[in-house]
């Protein structure tokens, strides 16, 4: 690796950190991570002048080093790899205000059609079709999952609803950069990753967040609180926000690694056993709403029905 350091870009670090696919280094007071690309090259163009446009905006994010030959890609034994220097501490833990420091300090940036996540619509339907026909097939190997595919599809279709009927209004909805997905544990290397964005609505990443924090058993209400308090929030953008909360992808998110990565389907139970007390949550977010914008917050027949 120090070779490949050396030829492609000019660095000669004595030592080299291996841990998680990454190859980690300093060189001359300088932090570097050189590592593979599991984005779609076609993304990775796009994703460069991204990172010029957050650096020119002196946002902390890694910033993305041509190598000698000026190409983004490095490729070793066929495995493209792409350098960054890094400028925070990367074991750091987010919280929200690190979050909404990249999503306001991008709004309105211009970005590829590649990069686009705004129609949730479509995107959760096919989501949708894949999960359903793939019940049948995964039944006897995951018969837990099976048990309660049926609800999360069905919430799933509910924030399709919710979110077609929002898309209809004539109102502000703020766009910036976002990420692919944020959880509760991820560090600030995570959030600082040029292969992470996505341009998305704002608050894609305050929502997915806030689900994570959730079910990882710490309270979340209180992030929404801050949330809307320290952030011109629009109508239009709090019924967005409030329908991705409606969207199970942290049960989805977690079905996935069960499937793809042969995980013990138990798992999810971690999910399961919050069901309830998520749709509280649910229940106490739109109240909350409902109060501070004055108007009225579409809400759930069936949520609008329960007793908690």
């Amino acid at each position: 690796m120090k070779n490949i350091l050396s030829y492609y870009y000019n660095l000669h670090p004595e030592e080299i950190s291996y841990k998680d696919n990454k190859y980690t280094f300093n060189y001359l007071d300088n932090k570097y991570v050189f590592e593979p690309v599991y984005r779609p090259l076609n993304d990775i163009y796009s994703l460069y002048e991204i990172n010029r446009k957050m650096i020119s905006k002196n946002i902390l994010v890694h910033e993305i080093i041509l190598n000698n030959e000026k190409n983004i890609i490095t490729y070793v034994k066929e495995v493209p790899y792409i350098l960054l220097e890094v400028f925070i501490n990367p074991k750091a833990c987010i919280k929200l205000s690190d979050i909404c420091y990249i999503n306001n300090g991008t709004i309105d940036f211009n970005c590829n059609k590649t990069l686009e996540r705004f129609n949730w619509v479509k995107l959760w339907e096919i989501k949708n079709d894949f999960f359903e026909s793939q019940v049948g097939e995964i039944g006897k190997k995951y018969p837990n999952l099976c048990n309660f595919i049926n609800y999360y599809i069905g919430l799933a279709e509910n924030a399709i609803s919710y979110v077609r009927n929002v898309f209809k209004l004539d109102e502000i909805a703020i766009k910036c950069i976002c990420h692919k997905r944020i959880k509760k544990e991820d560090s600030l290397y995570d959030l600082y990753h040029p292969l992470n964005f996505v341009c998305d609505f704002r608050i894609r990443d305050t929502s997915e967040y806030i689900k994570s924090v959730f079910f990882s058993g710490e309270d979340s209400f209180n992030l929404v609180e801050e949330f809307f308090a320290n952030n011109y929030i629009s109508y239009k953008e709090a019924l967005l926000f409030y329908g991705r909360l409606l969207y199970p992808s942290c049960f989805f998110d977690l079905y996935d690694d069960i499937i793809n990565k042969n995980l013990d389907e138990n798992i999810i139970e971690k999910i399961i056993i919050k069901a309830e007390k998520y749709e509280e949550f649910l229940c106490n977010v739109h109240l909350f709403l409902s109060k501070i914008y004055g108007r009225y917050i579409p809400q759930l027949d069936w949520l609008i029905k329960k007793r908690f």
